[in-house]
């Protein structure tokens, strides 16, 4: 099996059509055609259902994809080190965060460790929790800055860096906004914006809903959101309120106000992950500088 072979996979299942998988890959279609099917030769199964007009993955081609995109992407990051290693760079640092941790302080620290350590090149995405767990298993993330899982995966080591009671953000015309702080009763039969299940872990509104159903109020869903950032923007449009994590650094948004819950409100902690095994110097010293920097607010 060749490199190329995946890449004219993925081309051809991602554009369900030869002809404009070809024109993608810059090759005539004859030569593609005849690729794939070499290709499904060696596998030994067909990957795609071929008709006059249409192209569709069959079931080994579906269950196939997935593992072709991350042996491209494994490959990738094969080339890039190498160049890098060949320029005389150190090391290569792919780091993944949550976006509530895309904060100004953040940035101040990765300033700092790129002037202590300007042969490592930090390669830096966006992503949700549960996505870079799932990163760091496959080794296609080095480091995450994440909201632990109440069960980590066992390969996975974590270290914590924030603890984040929960607060309220409300438009800035809604009642609450003129408030301190709300009672668990007082968000009866109020809206609720939440980011969508699966890109936060499992339990992260858990004991939210908890605290609401022990004063008898009924979570009220209203709308989901992909993100952080959207759904203060959804809060902001007057969509709902949202309960978040207390985070200065990112409460400051128009048409946003920010109130205090309870006491007993919930508390979100953020962790830095990365693998166990085959940890390189560069990512030691970034987990190293990285704690001592949160220790230190």
């Amino acid at each position: 099996m060749e490199l190329r072979h995946l890449r004219y996979f993925v081309a051809v299942a991602e554009e369900l059509s030869f002809t404009r998988a070809a024109k993608r890959l810059h090759i005539a279609q004859p030569p593609l055609s005849q690729q794939i099917r070499k290709f499904e030769a060696e596998l030994g199964g067909a990957l795609f259902e071929r008709e006059a007009r249409a192209v569709r993955l069959t079931k080994l081609g579906r269950e196939l994809l997935p593992e072709a995109h991350q042996l491209l992407e494994r490959a990738k990051r094969f080339q890039e080190h190498a160049a890098r290693q060949a320029r005389g760079e150190q090391d290569v640092l792919v780091l993944g965060l949550i976006s509530s941790f895309a904060t100004p302080r953040f940035a101040a620290m990765l300033r700092a460790f790129q002037k202590k350590m300007p042969g490592v090149h930090i390669e830096l995405s966006n992503h949700p929790s549960a996505w870079q767990l799932e990163a760091l298993e496959r080794g296609t993330l080095d480091v995450g800055i994440l909201r632990p899982r109440e069960r980590m995966p066992p390969d996975v080591v974590s270290h914590f860096i924030r603890r984040e009671p929960f607060r309220l953000a409300v438009p800035s015309r809604h009642p609450f906004a003129k408030r301190k702080a709300v009672a668990w009763k007082d968000l009866r039969d109020e809206p609720l914006v939440l980011v969508e299940p699966g890109v936060a872990p499992p339990d992260y509104y858990a004991g939210f809903f908890d605290r609401l159903r022990d004063a008898g109020v009924e979570p009220a869903v209203r709308q989901y959101a992909q993100n952080v950032a959207t759904k203060i923007w959804f809060v902001s449009a007057g969509f709902g309120i949202a309960p978040m994590p207390h985070t200065p650094d990112t409460e400051h948004h128009s048409g946003v106000a920010f109130i205090d819950l309870p006491e007993d409100a919930p508390v979100t902690n953020t962790v830095i992950a990365w693998r166990k095994a085959g940890s390189s110097p560069a990512l030691l010293r970034f987990v190293e500088f990285a704690r001592e920097s949160f220790a230190a607010h």
